[in-house]
């Protein structure tokens, strides 16, 4: 029987997240079903980790899908989640690989970081071996040839360590264990491509090395008819994880070489999670020599009938926060598509209960403009009674960046009205109130509204603080503020991206106040480039790909530990696709 199992049906998958790379299926396998009713027992779970060591994750995708020198690992790929643009840390010691291969966390967590493995955390973060044996009866079982991993294991957690001289004596000795009828959890490490590399060089044009990927890839497929030929394999659940451990540094083609984090050869490793299952499901890299901005957003409606409109709002208490105290400084911004023109005083983002007159608070506006031309598409900044106008005209499915500076002078409080990074009004106003007489509201506002208008916002900040002209001017581009790409992250009050496709748009500044939808509202997904959009890069970009520390908490998830939560992985979840859907 299986320890501290409280639900014998596996309960993968739970914690998928990762915004945009990783959302959960609309059908998948039910992990959730007792074995009894699938007619397939708790211990027929059963995990190989195959660990290649040196092998170069895009050398190996393209030797697999492109080249053809590994049949059987892009056999794999078709019932498998992967990637060839992994990232390993930073480190670079084999013995830091392996404990993020086996621990599922960071080297600041492990603190594996020297070749000798002293002096490490793995009191508080071991390995799977002991996990699985604390939490399961499942046999384990390690064959290897190198000696960074035995550096790592604790006494008592495995059922079988055998440590071999050679990657061939590593595929006998695996295959044996794989023929066991009690077979449950494997690790298998194969060191001759790294050795290659080192003896002849790493990279796609070294022979020697391409040689040794080929034959990995035989040993790979001889491990994989070995599982398949077991004779209770149809009535078995297997997870077979390759991984390659690290990189293997070589001089990258200049055409590939972008400075991003995913052009250090060294660190380039893969990750490859299979199951009959499954289906085909890439992890591609983010794209950073020419990005676009790929996100989602809803379509709000202004409209003068209450079933149709569609607006984010929220709670008063909470809308609070946003109100524009007379002594401070602030900065708004936000980024805005119009799809439909509504007619003037239609509201895009503001805290009124009115926009048709002067009521306290504030709001920006598009439609007239100073000189009261309804066919221009203006926008305008209004704070009670005095409004700042932009009087250029906008156009329809194009992307701007609206900015409102609130600033002090000379004992005086001003705003500014910018579009795109260029300036329009500036007005006084320490004569108004910017204290709201309504709720924060997201993409409509009631008043006078003569039309329909659709639009579609995204990139949400709220400062609290005057941003200088010119970080507005060299700034108003991006289109996400992160701490490395935005010098005042820190003075983010609220910072909405309102791509959830969700009914609640998140805030994901430290205020944590979100809007909550209110109508039928619809999200779009899409993929921009323009001349006014510089898109932004997402900090720690390896986190966009499966990475090795990804690899245990799969295992757990697959072995139904439902412990995982305590363990404190650095481990994303990535929700495979099925292939019967």
């Amino acid at each position: 029987m299986w320890k501290n199992y409280k639900n014998f049906g596996i309960i993968a998958l739970l914690a998928v997240h990762l915004t945009s790379c990783n959302k959960d299926l609309d059908n998948k396998l039910d992990f959730d079903q007792n074995p009894s009713d699938l007619q397939i027992q708790a211990n027929q779970y059963k995990i190989a980790y195959i660990v290649v060591e040196g092998a170069v994750g895009t050398v190996v995708g393209n030797e697999a899908t492109d080249y053809g020198n590994m049949p059987n690992l892009a056999a794999m790929t078709l019932n498998s989640t992967f990637s060839w643009n992994s990232v390993s840390n930073e480190n670079g010691l084999l013995t830091s690989n392996y404990a993020d291969l086996l621990t599922g966390t960071e080297i600041t967590k492990h603190q594996v970081i020297n070749e000798q493995a002293t002096g490490n955390n793995l009191a508080n973060y071991p390995t799977l071996f002991k996990r699985i044996k604390q939490y399961t009866d499942a046999r384990t079982a390690l064959v290897s040839n190198s000696d960074a991993v035995q550096l790592l294991v604790e006494t008592g957690s495995l059922d079988l360590n055998k440590q071999v001289a050679s990657d061939e004596e590593v595929l006998v000795h695996a295959k044996e264990e794989l023929k066991r009828e009690e077979v449950g959890v494997l690790v298998a490490t194969f060191s001759d491509v790294q050795k290659a590399g080192r003896q002849f060089g790493f990279g796609p044009k070294v022979a020697g090395y391409v040689q040794a990927l080929h034959t990995f890839d035989q040993r790979l497929g001889d491990l994989m008819t070995t599982i398949k030929a077991r004779r209770g394999y149809k009535n078995e659940k297997w997870l077979v994880a390759v991984v390659s451990s690290n990189g293997g540094d070589y001089t990258l083609d200049p055409a590939l070489q972008d400075g991003s984090i995913y052009a250090i050869p060294a660190r380039n490793n893969f990750a490859l999670m299979y199951n009959s299952d499954f289906t085909y499901k890439l992890v591609e890299r983010m794209e950073t020599a020419d990005p676009s901005w790929i996100s989602s957003a809803a379509t709000y409606v202004s409209n003068g009938t209450a079933a149709n409109q569609v607006y984010g709002k929220m709670s008063a208490s909470d809308s609070k926060l946003y109100d524009i105290d007379k002594s401070k400084e602030y900065t708004i911004q936000l980024k805005v598509k119009f799809l439909q023109f509504g007619g003037y005083n239609t509201t895009l983002l503001g805290n009124r209960s009115s926009t048709s007159g002067g009521e306290a608070g504030w709001a920006f506006l598009n439609g007239y403009s100073s000189t009261n031309d309804e066919s221009s598409a203006n926008i305008r900044l209004k704070v009670a009674g005095t409004t700042a106008y932009f009087t250029q005209k906008l156009e329809l499915n194009s992307w701007y960046t609206l900015t409102g500076r609130f600033f002090q002078q000379e004992g005086k409080q001003f705003m500014t009205i910018y579009v795109d990074g260029v300036a329009g009004e500036t007005k006084d106003i320490s004569g108004v109130s910017g204290i709201g007489s309504g709720v924060f509201q997201l993409g409509y506002g009631s008043g006078f509204i003569k039309d329909t208008q659709k639009h579609m916002i995204g990139d949400v900040r709220f400062y609290n603080t005057a941003l200088p002209v010119a970080q507005i001017q060299s700034n108003y581009c991006t289109t996400m503020s992160t701490a490395l790409s935005d010098a005042y992250y820190p003075n983010l009050i609220g910072y909405w991206p309102a791509n959830d496709e969700a009914a609640v748009i998140r805030d994901q500044s430290p205020s944590r106040r979100n809007f909550t939808m209110v109508g039928p509202f619809a999200f779009t997904s899409f993929s921009e480039r323009a001349g006014n959009l510089c898109p932004t890069l997402p900090d720690y970009l390896e986190r966009y790909v499966i990475r090795s520390v990804d690899i245990p908490k799969m295992v757990y998830n697959w072995l139904g530990i439902i412990e995982v939560g305590q363990f404190n992985l650095d481990a994303q979840s990535w929700a495979p696709a099925f292939s019967n859907q």
